[in-house]
């Protein structure tokens, strides 16, 4: 089981209150991140238009379950 699956059952298993106040935390740990670490604006496009190009060149035409659905039911078949 991988660590990040351990940790999503374990914040459901939380009462409301403390899964409130580990988002609150996340959120002001996430946004206290210094402005140079972060992605800035001409990155992001230059990665954005790559992902772009990446998406095209891979892209099949089939048509099948969404990618987040076929994550979620793998999640749900190790629990």
């Amino acid at each position: 089981m991988s660590r990040l699956v351990q940790i999503e059952s374990e914040v459901v298993g939380l009462p409301p209150q403390e899964q409130w106040t580990l988002l609150t935390w996340l959120q002001r740990r996430l946004t206290s991140v210094p402005a140079a670490e972060r992605l800035d604006q001409r990155a992001r496009k230059e990665w954005l238009a790559e992902l772009a190009e990446l998406r095209a060149r891979t892209q099949t035409g089939l048509h099948g379950a969404p990618l987040q659905e076929i994550l979620d039911e793998l999640r749900e078949e190790r629990c």
